[in-house]
């Protein structure tokens, strides 16, 4: 599987998600994370750890010509894109066969997300992906996490039945491989089913 993480908004949990990711796929085959972010927020987040996943920077606005070399001999690979960088993340999705959005559930998180999507309606007329919605930093118990999956289905964009809490765990992750997957050792079966 490829398999990238996009939103053009930023902090919506694409490099938690990732990474935790990789560390999931790891379990299912040889897996490669691929750092698409000028910032580096990836390599940052495992520098000085040993991941039980391969790790690759790739930065640039040429990652659907890079990346089948780059991934040969894998069988998963997951991207991490910037926020706002069109050129990069068009090319991200345009080497991939997945995309995930990861959105959180506030009104700004939904408003912002528009573009993303349509960005998505574009690209899948040149590539055929498949895209879903992931929930992300839900705090459940919330009007705002009661209504997110209704607004989104107004949108008609499939949403993944995994949601990924807010939770101290994954905010203190950083700087480690992960090891305890929580909800994201589901999502990961959810992406293979």
């Amino acid at each position: 599987m490829r398999l990238a993480l996009v939103n053009t908004k930023g902090g919506v949990g694409k490099t938690t998600t990732a990474v935790y990711l990789a560390a999931g796929f790891s379990s299912y085959g040889r897996t490669l994370l691929v750092d698409c972010d000028p910032q580096q927020s990836a390599l940052s987040w495992i520098q000085g750890t040993e991941p039980p996943f391969g790790v690759a920077p790739l930065p640039g606005d040429d990652v659907q010509r890079r990346l089948p070399k780059l991934a040969a001999g894998y069988e998963h690979v997951v991207l991490d894109t910037p926020p706002g960088n069109l050129p990069i993340i068009t090319s991200a999705v345009l080497a991939v066969e997945a995309v995930l959005v990861p959105i959180a559930p506030t009104g700004v998180d939904v408003n912002r997300v528009v573009p993303t999507l349509e960005l998505l309606v574009d690209l899948g007329k040149q590539s055929p992906i498949n895209v879903a919605v992931l929930l992300t930093r839900m705090r459940y118990s919330t009007n705002s996490t009661r209504g997110i999956r209704d607004v989104l289905n107004e949108y008609g964009w499939p949403v993944m039945a995994t949601e990924i809490p807010l939770a101290e765990s994954y905010a203190q992750a950083f700087g480690s491989v992960p090891t305890d997957l929580g909800a994201y050792g589901l999502l990961v079966k959810e992406l293979l089913s």
